[in-house]
């Protein structure tokens, strides 16, 4: 019985910091961190995607150098096409501010683990 309780202490003291937080939740930041870099690093590229896959369903034209008469539900949306296609060009912008935020969120990652390994766990015997 005293081994099953000392391995329950191992698995619980393994989920948590020092402090006492869970390292389940600190993952999910860190995850959540780099799916916003990804998503905002790449949110032209989506919007051009967008433009294209709904002018094609519609049988529109699209281009970079006009805008072009598109009918969706009525309505001419060929202006806020052209919009969004052309939006892609700010991956010019975007693309090396997510690579670099990227290398920032990498390098935390990175000193937070080593400074974790080298804390001392007064848990342990040693």
């Amino acid at each position: 019985m005293a081994s099953m309780t000392d391995a329950h202490v191992d698995k619980v003291s393994a989920m948590t910091d020092v402090s006492g937080r869970s390292t389940h939740g600190l993952a999910r930041r860190y995850g959540l961190a780099l799916a916003a870099v990804i998503f905002v690093a790449f949110l032209p590229l989506i919007s051009l995607f967008a433009a294209s896959v709904a002018a094609s369903v519609n049988g529109c034209a699209l281009d970079e150098g006009n805008p072009h008469p598109c009918l969706i539900l009525g309505r001419d949306a060929g202006q806020a096409l052209y919009n969004m296609a052309v939006g892609g060009w700010l991956m010019i912008f975007t693309l090396p501010i997510g690579a670099g935020l990227f290398v920032l969120w990498l390098l935390v990652l990175v000193i937070h683990a080593w400074r974790r390994r080298r804390r001392p766990s007064f848990d342990r015997p040693g």
